[in-house]
C-alpha cells in the first residue's frame, strides 16, 4: 500500500474515534453511578445496588417504606426490593447479573432492622475492616475484642463500607 493511501486511512479511522472522545468528554455526570445524571438527580449519594427511581431516589428506602414509616419487618424491607427486581427483570432494565448484586446488597444490611447498625471491625495495618450487621449494643470495641470498632448506622455492607482512613 502506498504511504498516502496508509496516511488517507489512519486518518478515516481516527476522526470518528476522536468525535467519539469529544462525545464522550460531553455527557454529563453520575457521580454515585445510580444511572441518573447529576443535573436531574434530587439525590445524589444514593448507595451502590440499591434500586432508584427517574429521580435517583431510591425506592426501597432502608430506614423507612413508601408510607415514610419504619418498616414493619425485616421481610417487608425484603420483599420491597424482591417485588422492584422482578419488575425490572420482567421489563428488561435490569440484567440477571446486576439483580443479583441489588439482592446480594439487601440481604447484608439492617434495613428492616430497629435496632441493627452495621458495625466495622478495623484490623491493625489492613486498609479494610471487617463490616458485620449487628445489634447496636454490641458494636463496640471492648466486646468485640478490637482495637477500633465504628458503628455505621444503617445501611448494607456489600459492598464493604469499612476502609481504614
Amino acid at each position: 500500500m502506498r504511504p498516502w493511501a496508509v496516511a488517507a486511512l489512519v486518518l478515516a479511522l481516527a476522526a470518528p474515534l476522536a468525535a467519539g472522545l469529544a462525545h464522550a468528554e460531553a455527557l454529563p455526570a453520575d457521580a454515585d453511578k445510580d444511572g441518573v445524571m447529576d443535573d436531574v438527580d434530587d439525590c445524589l449519594a444514593s448507595a451502590l445496588y440499591e434500586m432508584v427511581d427517574a429521580t435517583g431516589c431510591t425506592v426501597c428506602d432502608c430506614d423507612e417504606d413508601a408510607s415514610g414509616q419504619e418498616w414493619s419487618s425485616r421481610s417487608a424491607y425484603l420483599r420491597c426490593v424482591l417485588d422492584e427486581v422482578r419488575a425490572r427483570r420482567a421489563d428488561a432494565r435490569l440484567d440477571r447479573k446486576a439483580a443479583r448484586l441489588v439482592v446480594k446488597a439487601a440481604r447484608n444490611s439492617t434495613c428492616g432492622y430497629a435496632t441493627k447498625v452495621r458495625c466495622c471491625i478495623m484490623f491493625v495495618g489492613k486498609p479494610k475492616g471487617m463490616c458485620k450487621v449487628m445489634d447496636e449494643l454490641r458494636c463496640e470495641a471492648s466486646l468485640l475484642g478490637a482495637e477500633l470498632v465504628e458503628d455505621l448506622d444503617s445501611g448494607s455492607c456489600f459492598p464493604n463500607p469499612c476502609l481504614a482512613e
